[in-house]
């Protein structure tokens, strides 16, 4: 299959220099068409990608914070395998939980973590960035970038089924920090002293 250079650009991470100097060093052929632009063939661009062991090692993660929506995440990773099928990734690595966003002790999203340590993966896809976390996302970014990983959003706004979810997880977290401030006797009556004011 030909492959247009927008198409390897977007595909393989490959820039247009690089496919310039591949074939100077006559690592890669170009074939021109009839209106004189070049394309190359996917197998070649395969072939020298695994040669230099830079191909791609995709995993995907995907996550809801509640049994109820066990439906929802079912068509969660039917999407992220059909898009990853779609970009051509092989022996993508499934990370797959129940779990609020807010919840720093996620056994999925640590083993991802240990596997991008570990150098098994240097490419995340996720369906909505606030997958991965609710907060501190640039940190998570930020993390990932610095060991070589990159992380592939596919849909740039929140479905509806999100943002309900993003409500579940912030009343959560109120319910958790009232439990705490109530929990503690000087804490609520500091609290009713406040409110009586």
């Amino acid at each position: 299959m030909l492959l247009r250079i927008s198409d390897i650009e977007t595909k393989y991470r490959i820039t247009h220099n690089s496919l310039k100097e591949w074939e100077k060093k006559r690592l890669l052929t170009s074939y021109k068409t009839p209106g004189g632009h070049r394309r190359y063939l996917e197998s070649d661009i395969q072939k020298l990608l695994e040669m230099n062991n830079i191909l791609p090692k995709v995993a995907f993660y995907a996550r809801v914070s509640t049994r109820k929506q066990e439906e929802n995440l079912n068509r969660q990773v039917e999407r992220l395998r059909q898009y990853c099928t779609e970009k051509g990734y092989k022996e993508t690595i499934e990370f797959i939980e129940i779990a609020s966003g807010l919840n720093d002790k996620r056994r999925q999203f640590h083993k991802m973590i240990d596997s991008v340590i570990r150098k098994e993966i240097n490419l995340i896809v996720v369906e909505y960035k606030d997958r991965l976390s609710r907060f501190g996302l640039r940190l998570i970014y930020h993390f990932f970038e610095g060991l070589g990983c990159k992380i592939e959003v596919i849909e740039a706004k929140s479905s509806k089924d999100e943002n309900k979810e993003l409500v579940d997880d912030m009343l959560a977290l109120i319910t958790s920090f009232s439990a705490r401030l109530y929990g503690k006797p000087a804490g609520g009556k500091k609290l009713k002293e406040e409110l009586e004011i």
